[in-house]
C-alpha cells in the first residue's frame, strides 16, 4: 500500500513538472507592473460592471484565472497520450460536475456592520436573463452563446427607475438590516425579476455614509407554463412579464379537461405593480373554464416591510358560475353559484423592540365582504344556506416575530432561498348577517418555524381552531394541526440529498350535512377524486430529493422519490377503522435558466388502491415552481378554511 502511495505521488509530481515546463512559453502573467513599463496598457476588464461610478466587482475574477490555468494545463496534457491519461486520473472537469452550495447565514448579518449609517445613493444594475447570475455577473460562455445572445437581444430590459421605485428605502435614510432583507424579497417577488441581490459599499470619503448596490437579474420578457396528466387534462400558458418596461404582467392560459362537462377554458390576467410609486397594485382577471366563469378587479397595498404602517385594498368580483365561494368552505355544490362580491380591507402595524434578534410586529386588520346572489335556487331558513345573501365583518389581532436565513437546494435549484424562522399568532373575530341567520365568529391561528443554522434542519408547526357562533352554540367549525420537517443537506460523493416530511390533520366540527373535505394535491399527489370524501382527514408524506451534480447544456436535475398516505372519515367513524389510500412515486425535476420554461417536473405516481374515478397510475408534467415555506406576511383577515 505504501509503495502505491509513493508511486502515485511521483506520477503527480512528474505530471506537474512536465506541464509546467511545457506551458512556460505560453503562460499568461497574472498581473502587470504598469508603473514602470510603458509597453503595457491598462486593460479594461470585460466582466467588470460599472454603473454611475460604482464598480460591481464580479465574483468570477479568481474563477476565470483558475479556469484559464486549468484549461492551459489540460491543453498541454492532451499533447501526449500518457500525460492525457494521467490528467484524466487526477483532474475532474469542474464545469460538468458542479453543485453550488450557499453558505447558510442569517440574512441580516451582511448588513449589520453598516447599521445606523446613512444611505448616500442607490445604484441599480440590471443583468440580462440568460447566462448571468446576481452572484457572478460575468456572462457564461458556452457553445450555445450565440443563441443566448440572440435571446438577450430580443428581451425587453427592465427599467432601473422601476426597480428603484419598488424599494421602500431612499437616499438619506438610515441603514436597517431587516428592512434591506425585506426589500430584497420585494425585488425577487417582481414578475420581471428572476433574482436580486442588495449589496452595500462604504463611501471612502465619509465612513458614516454608504451606497446601496442593487443587482437584478431579469426574467425573460416572455415565459411559458405547462401542466398535463397525459390523459385528459392540459394547461398551456403564455405570459409577458415586463409590459411597457414597467414590470406589468399579462398572462393567458388555455385549459382542457376531457372528463368535465365544459372541456375548454380560458384565463387572462393583468397585473400592474406599484402604480405611480404608491406600492398600490392593480389586478384584473377573467376566467371561463370548467371550474368557474368569473370577472375580478382589485386594488391592494400590502404590508411590504415591517415599517409599512398602513395597508388595505378593495375588490369587486362578478361570478357568473363557480363551484366555490370566497366566504364559505365548499367545493362540490349541487348548483353552481352566480353572485356579486364586494371586498374591502384595511389595517395598521406597530413595531415592537427587537428581542433575541427577532423582529416583532403587531397588526390590527379588518375586512368587509358583501355577497349578493344574482341567480339562486329557492332559499329558506332550513335549506340552501350557501345561497343566502349576506354581509360579513372580520377583524384580526396578529403578533409576529420573524427573522430569515439564507440557504439553497431546498425547493428551488436556482436562486438563494429565504428561510423564515419565527412565530405568528392571530386572534380572529367577526359578525355575519344573512337572509335568515346571524352569526358571530371566533378563531385563532398559530404558526411556528425554526431553522437551526448549525445543523441546517428546518422544523415547522401549525394549529388553528375557528367556529361560527349561533348564540352560544358552535356551528361550522374547523380544527387543524400540522407539522413539517426538512433535513440538512447530505453529501453523497458529488451528489446532495435532502429529506422532507409533513403530517396534517383536519377535523370539521358540527358542519352542515353536505359540507365535506377531499384529498388535495398537498395530501396525496395527483389523487383527484370526487367520490372519496369525509369530515375529517389525516395525511402524511415523506420524500427525498437527490440533487445531481451534472450540468449539460445548462440543464440541472434532481430526482425525488415520495410516499404519500391519507385517510378520510365521516363524523361517526373512527379514522383508524376507515379506508386509507397511498400514493407512491418518483419525479424528475429539471431546471435551465436559459429556457423560457425554467422548471419542468415529470412525475410518475402509483396508487395501490383507489376509488373508481381515478387511475391507478398517474403521469404528470408541470412547470410550476413549488414553495413550501409559510411567509408570515399579514393580509386581509378571513375565517379559517375547511380544506
Amino acid at each position: 500500500m505504501e509503495k502505491k502511495r509513493v508511486i502515485i505521488r511521483c506520477m503527480i509530481w512528474m505530471l506537474a513538472w512536465v506541464l509546467l515546463v511545457e506551458s512556460q512559453a505560453n503562460a499568461r502573467p497574472l498581473s502587470f507592473d504598469v508603473r514602470g513599463n510603458n509597453e503595457y496598457e491598462f486593460i479594461k476588464l470585460p466582466d467588470t460592471l460599472k454603473q454611475n461610478d460604482v464598480v460591481f466587482l464580479p465574483d468570477s475574477l479568481i474563477r476565470d484565472t483558475l479556469q484559464y490555468e486549468f484549461s492551459k494545463i489540460k491543453e498541454v496534457a492532451y499533447r501526449r497520450k500518457w500525460t492525457k491519461e494521467l490528467y484524466k486520473m487526477i483532474f475532474v472537469n469542474p464545469r460538468k460536475i458542479n453543485i453550488d452550495i450557499v453558505q447558510t447565514e442569517n440574512s441580516e448579518d451582511r448588513y449589520k456592520p453598516y447599521r445606523g449609517k446613512t444611505i448616500r445613493d442607490i445604484h441599480v444594475k440590471v443583468l440580462p436573463p440568460f447566462g448571468t447570475s446576481v452572484n457572478d455577473t460575468t456572462p457564461l460562455q458556452d457553445s450555445l452563446q450565440w443563441l443566448l445572445s440572440v435571446a438577450n437581444s430580443v428581451h425587453q430590459k427592465s427599467a432601473e427607475r422601476v426597480i428603484k421605485k419598488q424599494l421602500t428605502v431612499r437616499p438619506g435614510m438610515i441603514v436597517d438590516p431587516f428592512e434591506l432583507v425585506q426589500n430584497e424579497q420585494l425585488l425577487k417577488a417582481m414578475s420581471n425579476v428572476d433574482d436580486a441581490l442588495i449589496g452595500i459599499q462604504e463611501v471612502q470619503s465619509d465612513t458614516n455614509q454608504v451606497d446601496l448596490m442593487i443587482i437584478c437579474k431579469d426574467e425573460f420578457s416572455w415565459t411559458g407554463e405547462v401542466w398535463s396528466n397525459f390523459l385528459n387534462a392540459v394547461d398551456l400558458g403564455l405570459e409577458t412579464k415586463n409590459l411597457f418596461k414597467l414590470g406589468h404582467s399579462l398572462h393567458y392560459q388555455a385549459s382542457f379537461r376531457g372528463s368535465k362537462d365544459k372541456k375548454w377554458g380560458n384565463l387572462i390576467e393583468y397585473k400592474a405593480s406599484n402604480l405611480l410609486g404608491s406600492h398600490m397594485d392593480f389586478y384584473g382577471m377573467y376566467e371561463n373554464s370548467y371550474n368557474q366563469d368569473i370577472l375580478r378587479v382589485e386594488l391592494d397595498k400590502e404590508f411590504l416591510t415591517y415599517k409599512t404602517k398602513w395597508a388595505g385594498g378593495a375588490a369587486y368580483s362578478r361570478v357568473y358560475s363557480s363551484k366555490t365561494l370566497v366566504d364559505r368552505d365548499i367545493n362540490k355544490p349541487v348548483e353552481l353559484f352566480n353572485y356579486r362580491l364586494w371586498d374591502f380591507w384595511g389595517g395598521t402595524s406597530f413595531y415592537l423592540p427587537e428581542k433575541y434578534s427577532y423582529n416583532r410586529i403587531f397588526y390590527l386588520t379588518g375586512r368587509y365582504t358583501g355577497t349578493s346572489f344574482v341567480d339562486r335556487p329557492e332559499v329558506s331558513s332550513d335549506s340552501n344556506h350557501f345561497y343566502y345573501d349576506r354581509d360579513r365583518i372580520m377583524g384580526a389581532l396578529t403578533f409576529t416575530k420573524i427573522k430569515y436565513f439564507k440557504a439553497n437546494l431546498i425547493y428551488d435549484f436556482g436562486r438563494t432561498e429565504d428561510i423564515p424562522s419565527g412565530l405568528s399568532g392571530t386572534l380572529l373575530f367577526g359578525y355575519e348577517k344573512s337572509d335568515f341567520t346571524e352569526y358571530g365568529y371566533l378563531g385563532t391561528e398559530w404558526h411556528y418555524s425554526w431553522f437551526n443554522k448549525y445543523t441546517e434542519r428546518y422544523y415547522a408547526w401549525y394549529a388553528a381552531l375557528g367556529t361560527f357562533l349561533n348564540g352560544y352554540t358552535a356551528e361550522s367549525g374547523v380544527f387543524k394541526v400540522g407539522s413539517q420537517y426538512i433535513s440538512r443537506l447530505y453529501d453523497l460523493s458529488r451528489h446532495r440529498l435532502r429529506f422532507y416530511s409533513n403530517v396534517d390533520y383536519v377535523l370539521g366540527i358540527k358542519r352542515n350535512p353536505d359540507d365535506y373535505i377531499y384529498f388535495e394535491d398537498a395530501n396525496i399527489r395527483g389523487f383527484d377524486s370526487d367520490t372519496t370524501r369525509g369530515t375529517q382527514r389525516l395525511s402524511a408524506s415523506m420524500s427525498a430529493t437527490l440533487f445531481l451534480p451534472y450540468i449539460k447544456r445548462g440543464f440541472r436535475a434532481s430526482v425525488t422519490g415520495f410516499v404519500d398516505w391519507g385517510v378520510l372519515a365521516r363524523d361517526e367513524k373512527n379514522l383508524l377503522n376507515s379506508q386509507s389510500y397511498w400514493g407512491i412515486g418518483v419525479s424528475l425535476n429539471l431546471r435551465n435558466d436559459n429556457l423560457i420554461l425554467k422548471n419542468v417536473s415529470i412525475r410518475f405516481a402509483f396508487y395501490p388502491k383507489g376509488p373508481p374515478d381515478i387511475h391507478s397510475i398517474e403521469v404528470n408534467v408541470s412547470s410550476r415552481r413549488k414553495s413550501g415555506f409559510y411567509d408570515y406576511r399579514v393580509y386581509k383577515p378571513d375565517a379559517i378554511k375547511y380544506e
